[in-house]
């Protein structure tokens, strides 16, 4: 694709974009969907033109598309290297990074502590929908979608607690929104969602029926899926986190889990030129060619698997160091067991605190009281402290941190 300029660029040098879209909508390589979009041009709809996407299938993809189950694979691998306890909260930490950054591309600002409140509440937060969505695709509980009612569910499940608690986000048709709406970056409007229901649930049946299909790769139909359902964009607020949320569930599905909870977490970092991939294929001058939309989210996969990647080598590296300390110590062994589970949370996760339940379900003893005993035997030696009666909880003091 080094060549190959989008339909916007080739306008300004003069070339006929009429030819020029007549030789890639011609081209063997051309895929063209049923998915149908009028262009937008400074934020407006053009009623007038209709553009059905299609792409370009370039060998780029292919390989882009190795490289992704390849770093998959890899990372597979390397999380295999990592205990029970440890894999529990590396993943929970990267959960909670994923929900902080999904949020704040949207400039709702999380933190980690109201993330692991609303974990540890026995009450529902504005949080929990969607902690308890993202907890389920952890778990393997991928949501399926065969009609709107499916989509209406499962954006009423993420935000019944908190975007759907302010009156003007009710939605009042059907299933989705009545009313028009208009995207702004704070100073103008760059989107206008489908401006009635009637068209939302035409479109949606569409995208359901593209998302069944079994012609087209996995990654170029997600990426394609995403870009489709933010240019519906069916509610009053929250698409953009609906969006990745379906586009997560669909990764952690098809490729790990790791790579499906990395998503968000990398368009934090470039959240212009994700935006910028959605303009752009809305341009009434792209004339509904999405080749770059998948080709930048192929990236943006990609990127989010490089960071999981550094991260994991970076933990076993000191986890291996954190062996070497346990082995050199005058502990029972099943103090040695019970130590190392706190260490293999402080290095996967220092923020993400055991209960002291998690920690019985992986060790052969009787009773909680039994474990009590070693908890106690470990407080009074210096390894460990409580900070949490109810739920009780305990971490690693200061000073075997610091010899980690």
């Amino acid at each position: 694709m080094k060549d190959y300029q989008t339909l916007e660029k080739l306008f300004y040098k003069k070339y006929d974009i009429n030819e020029e879209l007549k030789k890639r909508l011609e081209n063997p390589c051309a895929y063209v969907t049923d998915l149908e979009i009028n262009p937008i041009t400074k934020g407006k709809r053009n009623s007038s033109e209709v553009f059905r996407l299609f792409y370009l299938s370039f060998p780029e993809f292919q390989i882009l598309q190795e490289k992704i189950f390849m770093k998959s694979k890899e990372i597979t691998i390397l999380s295999e290297k990592i205990p029970n306890i440890g894999k529990y909260s590396c993943i929970n930490e990267i959960m909670v990074n994923e929900i902080i950054k999904t949020n704040g591309i949207e400039g709702v600002r999380t933190t980690k502590k109201d993330i692991y409140n609303s974990l540890n509440s026995k009450k529902n937060t504005r949080l929990s929908g969607i902690i308890n969505k993202y907890l389920k695709i952890i778990e393997g509980k991928i949501d399926k979608i065969n009609s709107s009612e499916d989509i209406r569910k499962i954006y009423d499940e993420i935000f019944k607690e908190d975007i759907l608690e302010n009156p003007e986000n009710q939605l009042d048709g059907k299933f989705f929104r009545k009313e028009g709406i208009h995207i702004t970056d704070g100073f103008k409007n760059i989107h206008t969602g489908d401006p009635s229901e009637e068209l939302i649930l035409s479109h949606m049946e569409s995208l359901i029926e593209f998302m069944n299909k079994k012609d087209i790769p996995a990654l170029i139909k997600v990426s394609i899926v995403h870009y489709y359902f933010e240019y519906i964009h069916p509610f009053y607020d929250g698409n953009g986190r609906f969006g990745r949320v379906l586009f997560s569930n669909y990764l952690a599905k098809k490729i790990d889990i790791y790579t499906g909870l990395s998503l968000s977490y990398t368009i934090f970092a470039d959240k212009e030129g994700y935006s910028k991939l959605f303009s752009e294929t809305s341009n009434s001058r792209n004339c509904g060619e999405v080749t770059f939309f998948i080709k930048g989210m192929l990236e943006f996969i990609l990127k989010g698997q490089d960071s999981i990647l550094i991260m994991l080598k970076d933990k076993i590296l000191k986890l291996e160091h954190a062996k070497s300390y346990l082995e050199n110590i005058k502990l029972k062994e099943v103090e040695k067991d019970i130590l190392f589970f706190y260490i293999q949370n402080y290095v996967f996760s220092d923020d993400f605190t055991l209960l002291d339940s998690n920690i019985l379900k992986y060790l052969e003893i009787a009773s909680r009281v039994t474990l009590n005993k070693y908890l106690n035997s470990l407080k009074i030696k210096g390894y460990i402290e409580k900070i949490s009666h109810t739920p009780s909880k305990h971490i690693l003091t200061s000073w075997v941190k610091e010899k980690l």
